[in-house]
């Protein structure tokens, strides 16, 4: 019987082991491959959604009722632990940041992922001019729960290439919140070019705080701030030195632009050496910049620049570049490197000042000057949200123009008092130094709700006019809100000491120039002011300032130059 049992055993085990060997060496079948597919197309592009939200009246936390679908690409997630929760997809239009309330979003939506979003029942809003897309957290946007992603969020396709990221120029980049909140750039994948870290050699992000600015700066001195979180993969490496190439998502945080790396692949060729500026000139009339020097270039200097005049941009609900004509616009021009340019990338805006500046230049009058060569002499400043020319002082067309003299004494204030010095007769209130036009002095009687009597001097140091002639003053200011131009007036002096109450010296006002009406906030300069009386003098200039319980104006000044022949 123990037999019988023995040989039936072992029966089993042979074809036991026939059947595991079978399954051993037999091939497994592959699952298939599920490519994700989206049976529906977008109704609108990204700009149009978020034209939806900046176009509300209030430009609040607003619910998408309706039956809105956009796509986009995936330029940016989670992966490296820069960005938390978060993910950017961009389409030929904008980027958006999705706000969702999952980890790990990179396994599932990778770079180079199509995405469909349903919008309706989402929220979009902006966390201090960024806008978002998510759902309503404390009354403001916040993460969609993750139990919603799949309900929104649709894949299509497998992940393909990401797009080439813009090339950012950090001058062209708007200063004012209300244009940075609509700028079609924010949130998309851009790259900066010959840029330099200022902390070299710091850690991206030390643990001691959750998120760490560091800053990248261009050669013409623009620069960005770099936010990274103390929980990404590249915290604990060290800012490399030299010059090279950052790639990133572009955002902001009220008035301030930030820059967010994906990862630390994203900086490229760094510590090279200073690329030389592109284009040509050194600012000056006889050597004036051209026009790709000076797309890289800002300050309140006046320099000269010089380009093709190729049309204009035409103000009003949309400020439209004009290049062929007919011309309605009379304030501005565009002026390239090429006669035939046409693209505005590659162009700066020039704007005109009234007067015979504009009435020699601009094209509604003088439509033959397109094509021309101009120089103008101006500061290099963000204009139409890009870089341009402002602040015309001179111009040349044609053998002809305005070449103003060169300043032998010129104070720009920089918000500070600089060299004058305030001297207050009467009120609390003092000059102060500014953060307007690019830095000015400030005077005013009215401190809300209320106006103040004041009487308050601001004087130059002594200025020797000792063998000079064609001796001139010019200033540049902006009035409003004052009764009349004697409460805002400049007087000259060649007695005063320096010390005590100017009322004790001799003044003699100036008068007979052109200057602000005293009824706007805008900066003008204002028409040469012959010294001629002085010259060969030691003399002080004052602006003197008076306001009553009644009526008190603001007098700003961010500029006086005095010069000769």
């Amino acid at each position: 019987m123990k037999r019988i049992w023995q040989i039936f055993a072992g029966l089993f085990i042979i074809l036991a082991s026939v059947n595991l060997t079978s399954c051993v060496d037999g091939e497994f079948e592959e699952p298939p491959i599920v490519v994700p597919t989206v049976e529906f197309e977008a109704n609108r592009s990204i700009q149009q959604l978020k034209n939806f939200y900046l176009d509300t009246l209030s430009r609040t936390l607003t619910l998408i009722d309706q039956d809105i679908i956009i796509s986009g690409i995936v330029v940016a997630n989670d992966e490296s632990g820069n960005l938390y929760k978060k993910m950017v997809i961009q389409d030929e239009t904008a980027a958006i940041e999705l706000s969702l309330d999952k980890t790990s979003l990179y396994n599932e939506y990778k770079l180079g992922q199509r995405i469909y979003i349903k919008c309706k029942g989402l929220y979009v809003g902006d966390y201090n001019n960024l806008i978002q897309l998510g759902y309503i957290y404390n009354g403001s946007i916040g993460r969609l729960p993750e139990i919603y992603i799949g309900a929104h969020l649709y894949r299509d396709g497998l992940p393909g290439a990401v797009p080439e990221p813009g090339t950012l120029s950090l001058a062209s980049l708007p200063t004012q919140s209300a244009e940075i909140i609509k700028d079609a750039r924010m949130s998309t994948l851009v790259k900066i070019e010959n840029v330099r870290f200022v902390e070299v050699g710091e850690l991206f992000a030390p643990q001691d705080v959750d998120n760490t600015n560091r800053t990248l700066i261009d050669q013409g001195g623009k620069s960005i701030t770099v936010r990274t979180s103390k929980y990404c993969n590249f915290a604990g490496d060290t800012l490399p030195g030299g010059y090279g190439t950052a790639v990133g998502i572009l955002t902001a945080f009220g008035s301030t632009w930030q820059f967010t790396l994906r990862s630390i692949d994203d900086l490229i060729d760094f510590g090279g050496e200073a690329p030389p500026p592109p284009g040509s000139g050194s600012g000056t009339f006889e050597d004036p910049y051209d026009v790709a020097r000076a797309l890289t270039t800002t300050g309140t200097d006046p320099v000269w620049v010089e380009g093709y005049i190729v049309g204009n941009i035409e103000v009003g609900t949309e400020n439209v570049p004009n290049f062929a004509g007919p011309f309605v616009t009379n304030t501005n021009l565009l002026i390239a490197g090429s006669a035939e340019e046409t693209n505005p990338a590659n162009c700066m805006p020039v704007q005109l000042p009234s007067g015979a500046i504009r009435e020699a230049l601009n094209l509604v009058t003088t439509p033959g000057n397109k094509g021309k060569i101009v120089k103008v002499l101006g500061t290099l400043e963000n204009y139409f949200s890009q870089p341009g020319v402002k602040n015309l002082t001179g111009y040349w067309l044609d053998g002809n123009g305005i070449i103003p003299a060169t300043g032998f004494f010129t104070e720009e204030f920089n918000q500070t008092l600089g060299s004058f010095t305030e001297y207050s007769v009467l009120g609390d209130q003092k000059w102060f130094g500014d953060t307007y036009d690019g830095g000015c002095v400030t005077m005013t009687g009215y401190v809300a709700p209320n106006y103040f009597a004041n009487e308050d001097w601001l004087i130059s140091p002594v200025i020797s006019l000792a063998g000079k002639t064609g001796v001139e003053l010019m200033f540049r200011e902006a009035v409003n809100f004052v009764n009349n131009m004697d409460d805002v007036k400049v007087l000259i002096s060649t007695d005063y000491s320096g010390n005590g109450d100017p009322s004790e010296a001799s003044w003699t006002e100036l008068s007979g120039f052109t200057r602000s009406a005293g009824n706007s906030w805008t900066f003008a300069n204002t028409s040469q002011i012959s010294l001629a009386n002085w010259e060969g003098d030691d003399i002080r200039i004052a602006f003197k300032y008076i306001s009553t319980t009644s009526k008190a104006g603001t007098w700003e000044i961010s500029r006086v130059v005095v010069s000769s022949n």
